[in-house]
């Protein structure tokens, strides 16, 4: 109950942190684990796995408004955050820790059971682990790390890289040939043929 309860507020520390923070700096960070001592790893490795979505994201400028890439923050930055850091985290540019399918795994779940657990659609879920959702929604990344029984920072991390390498789902029209398709949660939410109360639901911000 103890260790529940303090996953709990792990939590709750991190959604605020990323709701606050949504491209975090190192003042913000340092604010942030001076704050919360317990949890200076868990933030630190969300923002790193934050940073490096963003690096991802920045190469690919016809996906991002002008205002984010203006902040987005570039590779060399987040390895140089993560070689700075106070604790050895997760290195921003490479893979560490169990992937999502790992996760999956470990909980003794399917894709669709995991999907009616939430409840959500399985597309939703199917989209997540093939890394074609990018820009997830705290409320959303908090229910499928409780589900799948780890901390948010360590699903950060496996979504991040998952992220990193898409799975084909979908045919580029002029060639015909297989491409991988990435779209922001909220567009996947809303193409999902869920009703407006349940779209409403998983895009809210607490």
């Amino acid at each position: 109950m103890v260790m529940e309860n303090s996953q709990l507020e792990a939590d709750e520390v991190l959604i605020a942190f990323h709701k606050e923070c949504d491209i975090p700096t190192r003042a913000d960070i340092k604010r942030w684990t001076q704050a919360h001592p317990s949890f200076a790893r868990d933030i630190r490795e969300h923002a790193a796995a934050r940073l490096s979505m963003i690096a991802d994201l920045v190469e690919q400028p016809a996906q991002l408004d002008d205002n984010m890439i203006a902040r987005g923050r570039s590779r060399v930055q987040a390895a140089m955050f993560a070689a700075e850091s106070g604790d050895r985290i997760v290195e921003a540019t490479a893979a560490s820790g169990p992937t999502l399918d790992a996760m999956l795994k470990s909980a003794a779940l399917s894709q669709p059971e995991l999907a009616r657990r939430l409840p959500i659609k399985r597309v939703v879920v199917a989209d997540l682990f093939a890394g074609r959702m990018r820009a997830l929604r705290p409320r959303f990344s908090t229910a499928i790390s409780r589900e799948l029984g780890v901390s948010v920072a360590a699903f950060n991390v496996a979504h991040a890289h998952a992220a990193r390498v898409p799975a084909l789902g979908g045919r580029a029209k002029s060639v015909g040939q297989p491409v991988a398709i990435q779209r922001t949660f909220e567009e996947i939410i809303r193409s999902s043929g869920m009703s407006e109360e349940e779209i409403a639901y998983w895009l809210a911000d607490d």
